[in-house]
């Protein structure tokens, strides 16, 4: 008798499927009459993308997430973004914790490649860490938007808006459910000279942005005295500059722009600034209408939503430790092995083909996805636009300039995608369908190709 074959899964397509598992529960959840408060079936494709918007921790919306669902629709949503934001492997690996379930190697080796680490060795308590440091970190954040809810809302949709915009933005989702049929899709707008709400938010985003590994050593540091990995230092000094040096520039450029910033104080104005230099990294609030940004400001967005966040961590982009490995091998030598020196610290030739390789992939899919888009829709919407909207997609932000309700079936499938590629990871899903080549003759030496470059 023939045995059959058992079907083997790679780490890298376990958290593929996993991630697709729960956004096709969470769109037939949304598409029950439940869900919307019409009492109807919600359009496949709408909440298709909806729930990919939410497992991909992005925000881009089709329709007003207060004034289309219910509150049963708002709380799956909810769920979607906590699952989005821990990610489906660490979830499943609590879930087979609390049952007493044994993690496998497999198993472990799948967290491992879920949560980007290097090495497998106390991987479940970095699990259990994670779990309890989000919890508690979203908990203190609930605290700080509750009396601003309360006040606006009452103490039922008060304490409910506070624990969903908590979970939003420190999963870095920019989902809310603040709209009204008056203010349908203007996020945070109506809040933007309320620094109670901005603040805590912005907060928020960052912690959920710098990555669970930096948390962690940030703690260790106070709690141990231990000194910080040579990864923290870099995220955090990039994420500082980039916060301030973007907060500096938008407030330059829209500091008189009577559509932005221009009519505010000058306290709202600084914190606007700020809001904005963090926004776009990867959490997708808008404190204000981003169609009414300058073009220069559009760009400088752009730009920070590719760049996205930091590795492990709630947020997309192509993550503030590739931008820094692309900096070094843009401005520093080689050795005559193929590696970097950078203070003393040696970035080897393997992890900057991986940052060239993520920057490659994501930027041929945002012009390939562009350019799709633009053949789809015509001559309706300006490119700029289709660009913006494309970059949100991928780099999970979920920042838009209100085109996104208005575009088509077909536009909307290739933005779908481009949030689940976001969040999974391009390089992820290369390794998933990449085979197993046994490299017998990597000893051999081939003759140089010579290829003139520059």
């Amino acid at each position: 008798m023939m045995q059959k074959r058992k079907i083997r899964i790679n780490p890298a397509g376990k958290i593929v499927l996993g991630f697709l598992s729960v956004i096709l529960i969470g769109t037939f959840l949304l598409c029950l009459p439940i869900s919307s408060k019409d009492g109807q079936w919600f359009f496949f494709v709408d909440s298709l993308f909806t729930s990919t918007s939410a497992v991909c921790v992005t925000g881009l919306i089709t329709v007003d997430t207060a004034v289309h669902f219910t509150v049963f629709g708002q709380i799956v949503i909810m769920i979607l973004i906590q699952i989005g934001g821990l990610g489906f492997i660490t979830l499943t690996s609590l879930i087979f914790l609390i049952l007493g379930k044994k993690i496998t190697y497999q198993n472990r080796i799948t967290i491992q490649e879920s949560l980007n680490q290097d090495k497998n060795q106390g991987i479940v308590k970095m699990v259990k860490n994670i779990v309890i440091l989000v919890f508690c970190i979203e908990f203190v954040g609930f605290l700080c938007l509750l009396p601003s809810m309360v006040n606006l809302f009452g103490w039922s949709k008060g304490i409910f808006s506070s624990l969903f915009l908590s979970v939003s933005a420190f999963c870095n989702a920019g989902f809310d459910i603040l709209g009204t049929q008056q203010t349908a899709f203007a996020s945070l707008a109506p809040f933007a000279q309320n620094s109670l709400i901005l603040l805590p938010i912005m907060l928020l985003i960052v912690i959920g942005g710098i990555g669970f590994v930096v948390l962690f050593d940030i703690g260790n540091k106070f709690k141990q005295k231990k000194k910080m990995s040579f990864h923290s230092k870099i995220v955090i000094y990039v994420t500082l500059i980039l916060i301030f040096g973007g907060a500096v520039m938008f407030a330059i450029l829209e500091w008189n722009n009577p559509n932005t910033i221009g009519n505010m104080n000058v306290w709202d104005k600084i914190v606007n600034s700020f809001f904005q230099s963090i926004t776009p990294r990867t959490a997708g609030f808008a404190s204000f209408d981003q169609s009414k940004l300058t073009p220069e400001s559009l760009i400088l967005t752009d730009i920070l939503m590719f760049i996205g966040g930091s590795p492990a961590s709630t947020a997309g982009g192509i993550k503030t430790t590739t931008l820094f490995i692309l900096f070094v091998a843009m401005f520093k030598n080689s050795t005559n092995k193929g590696d970097y020196v950078f203070c003393k610290r040696q970035i080897t030739g393997k992890l900057v083909q991986k940052a060239l390789k993520v920057f490659c992939l994501s930027l041929l899919l945002i012009i390939v996805a562009t350019a799709c888009i633009c053949l789809v829709e015509g001559n309706n919407i300006l490119v700029g636009s289709i660009l913006y909207e494309v970059i949100s997609a991928i780099s999970t932000v979920g920042l838009t300039v209100g085109i996104t309700p208005s575009l088509n079936v077909v536009s909307k499938l290739i933005l779908t995608f481009l949030m689940f590629v976001g969040r999974v990871g391009a390089v992820t899903l290369t390794v998933m369908f990449a085979s197993k080549v046994k490299m017998a003759n990597d000893e051999i030496e081939y003759p140089d190709s010579k290829i003139i470059v520059g």
